[in-house]
């Protein structure tokens, strides 16, 4: 299965579940205390719980080829994916940026793409017991599996297929 991901250069192993994205660049016409602004704006919808958060400082995407075993299936489709972020969008620019008229919201690019992640298994800092993390290689950051529930729901699910 061919999909579009995070050029994740930092990745030493491969990735055991690829999570699903939508990303949507926004160019957005406002005015504010200090007259007309452009500014562009990238949002990024989680496509299993359907939640948009601004990700301007994303890095490159890459086409890749993967097994289709191990990429998660989105729940929500392409057309919410776009709203939701469309809303987050405009309630920024009323609420916290404080546009003095309307914003004017065009959308000018988007696209499906996965974020990677690795099953790593560590030693318990007080006990011997090991515990399963979750590690995302963009950002460098590992948590409980166990607090990702769709993510260990999948695994769950691939590990009894096996």
């Amino acid at each position: 299965m061919n999909i579009t991901l995070f050029d994740d250069e930092t990745q030493d192993s491969p990735a055991s579940v690829y999570y699903p994205h939508y990303t949507t660049e926004w160019l957005v016409e406002f005015r504010s205390i200090f007259g007309k602004r452009k500014e562009k704006m990238t949002m990024m919808t989680d496509r299993m719980k359907n939640g948009s958060g601004i990700a301007n400082a994303l890095p490159g995407f890459v086409k890749k080829e993967v097994d289709a075993s191990l990429v998660m299936d989105g729940k929500v489709d392409e057309q919410e994916c776009i709203d939701d972020a469309f809303e987050t969008v405009r309630r920024f620019y009323l609420h916290h940026v404080r546009s003095w008229s309307v914003p004017k919201i065009e959308l000018t690019n988007h696209t499906f793409v996965y974020v990677p992640y690795q099953l790593v298994e560590k030693n318990g800092r007080w006990f011997k017991k090991t515990r399963t993390y979750l590690y995302e290689p963009m950002s460098a950051s590992s948590d409980k599996v166990e607090n990702f529930p769709e993510i260990h729901h999948f695994i769950k699910k691939e590990v009894e297929n096996v």
